[in-house]
């Protein structure tokens, strides 16, 4: 009920055109997911529509991709984010088939073929301090990652994966089969 709710809000605010980046600055910051703004709990969302929007794949739009995924992994109204290891399905529901990794050096090596993926981890060593999930990009002198920063809305470049995220760190990753 509350996801169609916010349907309702976020239909109605306009992200421009290209990858959405720094989700606590500009108009996805007023989006809504479970009782939250997505400043607080959307990477997830967000990381499914950047990853739509680089593949160059059908993308109904954050607003619409909020409210499908919130029954199938929002956790406790939102107060969590979603479920990372559930982010498959909304691409099982659309039939794209796409492979999850729970070994960073099978991800970071399957990218540079694949070239965009997504990647859920840890923010810190310390669990409490919660996780985010971005669209990842190789690119020729490492990787780019959208949305890596709450504030910073330009993507971000590291060397390699190391420098982005540790093994300790790493959720799951996500790449098309």
């Amino acid at each position: 009920m509350i996801e169609k709710n916010n349907y309702e809000i976020n239909k109605f605010i306009k992200l421009g055109k290209g990858t959405i980046n720094g989700q606590g600055v500009g108009p996805v910051s007023q989006m809504r997911y479970g009782l939250f703004p997505m400043s607080y709990n959307g990477c997830e969302m967000i990381a499914i529509y950047n990853f739509l929007l680089l593949e160059k794949m059908e993308n109904p739009g954050l607003a619409e991709i909020a409210r499908e995924m919130y029954p199938e992994s929002g956790v406790l109204l939102g107060v969590f984010g979603s479920n990372p290891y559930r982010l498959h399905k909304y691409f099982d529901l659309r039939n794209i088939s796409i492979k999850r990794y729970f070994s960073i050096k099978k991800f970071f090596n399957q990218l540079k073929s694949s070239k965009f993926g997504i990647v859920s981890f840890w923010n810190s060593h310390h669990p409490f301090h919660g996780l985010h999930t971005v669209c990842v990009e190789s690119i020729e002198n490492g990787i780019r990652v959208y949305n890596r920063s709450n504030k910073k809305d330009i993507p971000v470049d590291y060397k390699n994966y190391r420098e982005f995220v540790d093994k300790a760190r790493f959720i799951c990753g996500y790449l098309l089969n």
